[in-house]
């Protein structure tokens, strides 16, 4: 049985992990329910909450209460940690504006920590790209080139951790790699960090639509983050699948066959948790969906 209380404080728990309170349209937003719910109903349900002392709130912020031992500390870091991000965020818009003049680019995108403005200043900036189809293993050196030329990148580097965390601020971090074959999420991830992640990206360049289908084509999301698919459900999906026809000779695709065998035998020897393939590359440290949701559980069975 759907429980709007309980779905609030979901959402209060899930971003406790994150030491980060929620404002009202942020709780509305990324209220965890597979029922839409209105602002309204919203905010009448969060009185009822205060008045329980069940959350508390400070300035225009709402915490749980049980998890929350010092808010008006987390309120303060939130605040400061958003003037440290607006200027990361100028960052990643100006690398945007370079990435955006590569034809193949149809998709730049702020993600991870920075895109819910939440990352310190020794911090780098995430990024995904989304490509053409076929086109992916083309871009990618391209547009690590022209970034290496113009901005800090983020590399693989066997430094000590202080040496890391000083050469990782506001260097370029481009660790989701997509192209249009790749928009819907596999199955096997299908779950709620998965949908957060989307939810919370932020697009800095946006061509062909092609944000508003990779939402849509991830309509699974809705049952997790009912308010966020709402706007996507009458969105018209344009399938882009692998026709099963003889196509004529594409030079660009073989091309980027070319690319992605020659990038895949570098850094082959280096991977560890990456997932690569033809039409993706994620470059991700560590299962940290797991770790996150194996908190978020534990949070939810001791307090609700």
């Amino acid at each position: 049985m759907f429980s709007l209380q309980r779905s609030i404080l979901s959402a209060l728990a899930y971003h406790s992990i994150f030491n980060y309170p929620l404002t009202v349209g942020e709780i509305h937003r990324y209220l965890i329910s597979d029922t839409p719910v209105s602002i309204s109903a919203l905010k009448q349900e969060i009185q009822n909450l205060l008045k329980t002392k069940k959350i508390l709130q400070r300035n225009d912020f709402f915490l749980p209460l049980a998890l929350s031992p010092h808010p008006s500390s987390l309120v303060t870091l939130r605040q400061r940690r958003k003037d440290i991000n607006l200027k990361k965020l100028i960052i990643a818009k100006q690398a945007s504006r370079i990435i955006s003049m590569i034809p193949w680019v149809k998709m730049v995108a702020v993600t991870g920590a920075l895109a819910m403005e939440n990352t310190d200043k020794d911090d780098d900036i995430d990024l995904m790209v989304v490509a053409s189809k076929n086109r992916l293993w083309i871009v990618r050196p391209v547009i690590l080139i022209l970034i290496s030329l113009f901005f800090k990148r983020r590399k693989p580097t066997t430094m000590s951790k202080e040496q890391k965390t000083e050469n990782n601020n506001n260097s370029l971090c481009f660790n989701l790699w997509i192209d249009e074959y790749a928009l819907e999420i596999p199955k096997s991830q299908c779950n709620l960090y998965t949908a957060h992640e989307l939810a919370q990206m932020k697009p800095i360049f946006n061509k062909d639509g092609i944000y508003e289908r990779m939402m849509a084509k991830n309509i699974w999301g809705n049952k997790y983050l009912a308010n966020v698919w709402k706007g996507f459900e009458g969105w018209r999906v344009n399938g882009l699948k692998r026709s099963s026809h003889f196509q004529p000779f594409d030079f660009f695709s073989f091309l980027n066959l070319l690319a992605f065998n020659l990038q895949f035998r570098h850094m082959r020897a280096k991977m560890t948790n990456e997932r690569v393939s033809i039409n993706f590359a994620f470059f991700h440290p560590g299962n940290r969906a797991d770790t996150i949701l194996s908190a978020y559980d534990r949070i939810c069975h001791r307090n609700f």
